[in-house]
């Protein structure tokens, strides 16, 4: 009865410390370089994910700026469409012009995309002016070709 006694004795401080959460033993063990290294690496954490939210909301600006942008050719068309009501006389010439409407703002959508993602992905080392220039020398191409015809 005695060794029982003395063993649950020996035993009991054991038992007081297995009931420890996990955090509490590390804290009693962990070294203050630990604990700032462990501080810098959840603020390394928080500014990584920071910067994904600010990322994400760039690139949701991007995309509702070139929606934008493309809409204004079908806006533009439409609005002719509908002031002089062509449907009426020409279905098929408004039809054709509503099709080149929607070919032309997807180009300018996607072109204005590209270029948005690009500046934010490169920043300063993308020049956007020469991209200008050259989407708009593709253009004056794409006329001239049309006219040569």
């Amino acid at each position: 009865m005695m060794k029982r006694f003395l063993l649950l004795i020996l035993l009991l401080p054991a038992i007081s410390s297995a009931a420890q959460s996990p955090e509490e033993l590390y804290g009693e063990f962990i070294t203050p370089e630990t604990r700032a290294i462990m501080e810098r690496f959840e603020e390394a954490e928080r500014r990584a994910q920071e910067a994904e939210v600010a990322a994400k909301a760039r690139k949701t600006l991007a995309l509702s700026v070139a929606i934008l942008i493309g809409l204004i050719p079908l806006g533009v068309i439409g609005r002719r469409i509908l002031r002089e009501k062509s449907w009426k006389g020409n279905p098929s010439g408004t039809a054709k012009a509503i099709g080149t409407a929607l070919a032309g703002g997807a180009v300018l959508f996607g072109l204005n995309y590209g270029i948005f993602l690009l500046k934010m992905r490169y920043g300063d080392a993308f020049n956007t002016t020469l991209a200008f220039l050259l989407v708009a020398a593709m253009i004056a191409g794409s006329i001239y070709l049309l006219q040569k015809k």
